[in-house]
């Protein structure tokens, strides 16, 4: 006879820190997954949806950027979102929770819904 765990609150029932890891780890692709992978965890929801916002902007930026030929603030852009990958993916990993300034607010507002 084998004894199953109990289903866990976080996606594919990967511990909360390992989830929040990954949704970061694997930019917005991570943040998707593991936001639509179920679970209930507030923790691994937050660091999700901040990934996408994250990963989101810099994409929206860097067009922005290309259409009105700023490419020669590309450099100072990569490297910030080098910094907050770097940050984010380790801190998810380490189980703290991250909330990135001018990121956080848009993240509550755009997330509302599933961070409930």
């Amino acid at each position: 006879m084998s004894i199953t765990q109990p289903p866990k609150d976080t996606p594919f029932g990967l511990e909360p820190n390992v989830a929040a890891g990954l949704a970061y780890l694997f930019c917005l692709l991570g943040g998707i997954v593991m936001l639509v992978g179920g679970g209930t965890n507030r923790f691994v929801k937050w660091a999700a949806a901040q990934s996408i916002v994250i990963w989101a902007l810099y994409i929206i930026l860097g067009f922005v950027l290309s259409f009105i030929h700023l490419w020669i603030l590309y450099p100072i852009l990569w490297i910030l979102a080098l910094i907050v990958w770097v940050w984010t993916f380790v801190s998810g990993f380490q189980g703290k929770e991250v909330r990135v300034p001018g990121v956080e607010a848009i993240t509550q507002s755009v997330f509302k819904s599933q961070l409930e």
